[in-house]
């Protein structure tokens, strides 16, 4: 390969580095590796992002199977890839997800914590359908996509208490897609 083609790529590449905060953040651990809260640092948003770096150097099929499914699977109650970072230096993989800080346990914890707390908030019928609806819709999504999870994490896109909260399938490092 062209040298100076080489090196012209290189220079054009996006590195994660350069474009997110992340450093001491460290929120969790997923299928493949370890999961950080990161902001832009440019300043382009407040939004808070989830960079997911791929355990070990170079890529496994394994983590290919997972990058070209979650690229495919668009879905409310999918979480979405937003993009990957493939750093040529160290040879490590990122994945960008939106953040969501809670998840299912969490919002359930949350409300059985202010019962214990003398101040009874029940999960109101309203939300408990709304959630149980979500979770079938994603679920049904992934199946009508051959997509099988063995190990579905759910995580709210809003707090605890929120009404309007909505919940995603998350890791596609546990999904089996059946041909």
């Amino acid at each position: 390969m062209d040298y100076d083609f080489k090196a012209k790529l290189a220079a054009e590449r996006e590195r994660v580095e350069d474009l997110f905060e992340y450093e001491g953040c460290k929120v969790g651990r997923g299928t493949y590796g370890h999961v950080y809260k990161a902001r832009r640092k440019d300043g382009k948003d407040e939004k808070e992002y989830a960079l997911k770096q791929i355990e070990g150097t170079g890529i496994s099929m394994s983590a290919c199977r997972e990058i070209a499914l979650l690229r495919e699977l668009k879905h409310p109650n999918v979480i979405a890839l937003q993009k990957v970072f493939l750093s040529h230096s160290d040879r490590k993989v990122w994945l960008l997800f939106d953040y969501a800080e809670h998840d299912l346990w969490h919002i359930i914890k949350f409300h059985r914590a202010s019962k214990a707390n003398k101040k009874p908030m029940q999960l109101p019928r309203s939300m408990v359908k709304s959630l149980l609806y979500q979770i079938l819709d994603g679920i049904h999504y992934l199946h009508a996509n051959w997509v099988l999870h063995r190990d579905l994490c759910l995580r709210a896109m809003s707090g605890p208490a929120a009404h309007d909260c909505r919940l995603q399938a998350v890791d596609g490092g546990d999904v089996i897609h059946v041909q």
